[in-house]
């Protein structure tokens, strides 16, 4: 497994790792970008257009946020509509732990699909991404 960090703006960080089946990326911190379309977006955009070259799956990884914004879902959003039109399989993972993340990322289970290719997944922090 390799690992790169993706992106370092004030309190978060974004790592890049990645199995024969999967490119995650780690989100650490907090994001409290205002702008995150302009910062975190192409970041995203970056990496779901090199899963979907490598045949890969992207996950979002959001267990290591302490806090998140409500401008930094504004890219996340973008990236699932991409995803449903498109045909690049994502998983985002959030800690169902941490009530504030239980209660925002299970409203994006909307964009889940029937068939897995989109799945949004409340997990323990210890787990780790298959």
């Amino acid at each position: 497994m390799t690992s790169i960090e993706r992106l370092s703006e004030g309190a978060l960080s974004i790592q890049e790792s990645s199995t024969a089946t999967a490119l995650t990326l780690h989100f650490q911190g907090k994001s409290i970008v205002r702008n995150a379309n302009d910062s975190l977006l192409p970041v995203v955009l970056d990496a779901m257009g090199q899963a979907d070259q490598q045949g890969l799956r992207l996950v979002l990884d959001f267990r290591g946020l302490s806090y998140m914004n409500s401008s930094s879902f504004a890219p996340i959003i973008k990236v699932l509509e991409k995803a449903r039109m498109g045909e690049t399989p994502v998983t985002i993972i959030y800690s169902s732990e941490q009530k504030w993340q239980d209660v925002s990322f299970s409203a994006l289970t909307i964009f889940q699909t029937q068939d897995g290719r989109i799945s949004i997944t409340g997990a323990d922090h210890d787990e780790r991404t298959q």
